[in-house]
């Protein structure tokens, strides 16, 4: 049985949030027996001048746990308020076949459980010393004990998904490094080379494309209403407002502009009687800031 399946719940105390380099002296701590090291996926075949971009994969923690489920109660911003920092895109799993499945809500990797089978290196800055790995649901730094993921400190995620909860990114760069917060207060740097080293792939996207997929999102800010204009740019003419109570559906993006198209008036995903659709462009991204004006419900209608 691979190491990365869950062997149960350790209870211990849950405190505050960590950052690389930064280990809280109130964590409490989980002694967890040795367990054999992950699967580590061999690296495809790229060209030398590619292999060369990349860090190399720094070696593994010599001694891991056993793989552990996240505690739930402690996973928070679950539900991100109207002012929070979503980034640009979250830290999910690649494959996500299993929330289609007939038996999805049997499957190991719903909500945070995913992170049993995930091993990847993180880092305090790009092209630095590695600080330390997430694997088999373990942060383990450098030097220091590892901490259960939502039992020894609380981990900040989203849920994205239906059953599903995933790291906000807050920014990335061309030569693969990306940044991505998973406490409150703590964000660590990996790389795309090493998305694919544990069991379980992961992948980055872009919340342009989540919204595409999803089908629906709303104001983060549910008392604003918003200009729907003929033209992405276009400050000047205005087609109507889109108000608090409508349904909007993206249809493609253009930098800050994303093309929608409005039903309204509407009572959640019910179209109330006279209600008409418009298509047309709003902003969904702030100009000044870089921060999403939308969001969606993850569990639909």
């Amino acid at each position: 049985m691979s190491v990365f399946r869950a062997l149960g719940l350790i209870g211990c105390s849950l405190v505050g949030a960590i950052s690389p380099g930064v280990l809280s002296p109130a964590v409490a701590l989980v002694t967890a027996p040795p367990a054999t090291a992950p699967r580590l996926q061999q690296p495809a075949s790229v060209p030398l001048s590619q292999a060369q971009a990349g860090p190399s994969l720094p070696p593994l923690p010599a001694t891991i746990p056993e793989a552990i489920a996240p505690a739930e109660s402690g996973i928070v911003g679950l539900l991100p308020a109207a002012d929070a920092d979503i980034g640009i895109g979250h830290l999910r799993p690649r494959d996500l076949s299993f929330l289609d499945s007939e038996d999805w809500a049997s499957s190991p990797s719903l909500d945070a459980n995913w992170l049993q089978s995930v091993a990847l290196p993180i880092y305090a800055e790009p092209g630095g010393e590695p600080w330390g790995w997430l694997v088999n649901g373990w942060l383990i730094p450098n030097g220091g004990e590892p901490l259960a993921i939502g039992r020894d400190a609380a981990f900040l995620m989203l849920q994205t998904y239906y059953a599903l909860f995933s790291f906000p990114v807050v920014e990335m760069r061309e030569d693969g490094w990306f940044r991505f917060q998973y406490t409150p207060a703590g964000t660590a740097w990996a790389h795309r080379d090493h998305l694919e080293v544990g069991e379980l792939d992961l992948t980055v996207e872009v919340w342009e494309d989540r919204f595409l997929a999803m089908g629906w999102v709303e104001f983060r800010n549910h008392g604003v209403s918003q200009p729907l204009r003929p033209s992405p740019n276009n400050d000047d003419q205005i087609d109507t407002l889109i108000g608090p109570e409508s349904f909007i559906e993206p249809l493609a993006f253009d930098g800050d502009w994303m093309q929608v198209r409005v039903t309204q008036p509407t009572d959640g995903c019910t179209f109330l009687p006279g209600a008409r659709s418009l298509e047309g462009w709003m902003r969904w991204r702030s100009h000044e800031d870089g921060a999403s004006l939308v969001w969606y419900p993850p569990k639909g209608c």
